[in-house]
């Protein structure tokens, strides 16, 4: 029997099944061991926030639900977008990591699709399916073995970058940028950002903020743009008023966004940033935790 529910979500029960409702948001019937009812337990939900964060719980759910609709008429570019929509909510949420390996491998990118299997494992290891895993290794090890050499020293260097060995990632990207005149420009842009990030993560802000520029000079681009400016604020250089623009990136890269924006002042903007996060994470983790401090700050002026 379904215990530990929130006060005021309701939920019908039909034999096995079982479906939520909150203020006219119903979810899609589900198996009463789903792992939506563990994310809706009283114990995981903000209880300041309460109705806040059950509401975008459920439309996560749901757009969980649309994302694996889509993945079973496979209709996969769809089916990916909902996927991230989830992943950026929760970077953590096992279903949406594992449904969008699926997606993946369905359109034959097999180490793409591995990689996204293990986060989903890494996330929650109740989701590991052996047969799967073992497929998928064979497949990314072909694929792989079939790349050119330029492509194949991005993948490494991707690979080494998820296991945060960013001096490794480094030397392959610099392998691949050997030639960078086979490369187009969309494509050099992404591998220039790849090493300026890799370097930033070892706090080499110099090196990375040329890595940045050097990727703008083939071509202006938002990522390097804010890499830029982060760079610059490292190394205490003035901040490019271009740094103000939202851009599409992690919410971890936004709370920074935004306590740089309020250490120059700009606190409408870093407020309208706050918000948005507001809407997207309830956890009481350590990161919401940093959102509200800088909220506060934001407000306060």
């Amino acid at each position: 029997m379904i215990s530990n529910i929130p006060e005021g979500l309701r939920f019908e029960v039909q034999h096995d099944k079982i479906r939520f409702d909150l203020n006219g948001i119903t979810t899609n019937w589900m198996s009463q061991s789903d792992g939506f009812i563990k994310r809706i337990d009283k114990e995981n939900i903000n209880q300041n926030l309460i109705l806040k964060h059950l509401t975008k719980e459920l439309e996560i759910k749901n757009t969980l639900d649309q994302g694996i609709t889509y993945l079973k008429t496979q209709k996969y570019l769809k089916a990916i977008d909902m996927f991230d929509e989830v992943i950026f909510y929760d970077d953590e949420y096992g279903e949406a990591l594992l449904n969008k390996s699926y997606c993946l491998k369905d359109q034959k990118h097999f180490v793409k699709s591995l990689r996204y299997y293990r986060k989903a494992i890494n996330a929650d290891d109740s989701l590991k399916d052996i047969e799967y895993y073992k497929t998928l290794l064979r497949k990314a090890n072909n694929e792989r073995d079939n790349f050119p050499r330029l492509k194949l020293n991005i993948y490494a260097g991707d690979e080494y970058f998820s296991k945060g060995e960013f001096a490794r990632a480094i030397v392959s990207y610099d392998k691949a940028l050997a030639n960078p005149s086979k490369f187009k420009d969309k494509i050099l842009n992404k591998l220039l950002n790849k090493k300026a990030n890799a370097l930033f993560k070892l706090k080499d802000y110099g090196e990375a903020l040329g890595c940045f520029r050097k990727s703008q000079e083939v071509g202006l681009n938002d990522y390097a743009i804010f890499g830029e400016a982060l760079c610059e604020y490292e190394l205490e250089l003035e901040v490019n008023e271009k740094f103000k623009a939202k851009l599409d990136i992690t919410k971890k890269q936004m709370l920074k966004q935004v306590l740089i924006l309020n250490d120059l002042g700009f606190y409408p903007q870093s407020l309208a940033i706050c918000d948005f996060l507001c809407q997207n994470h309830f956890k009481e983790d350590e990161f919401y935790f940093k959102l509200i401090k800088a909220r506060e700050v934001s407000i306060n002026g």
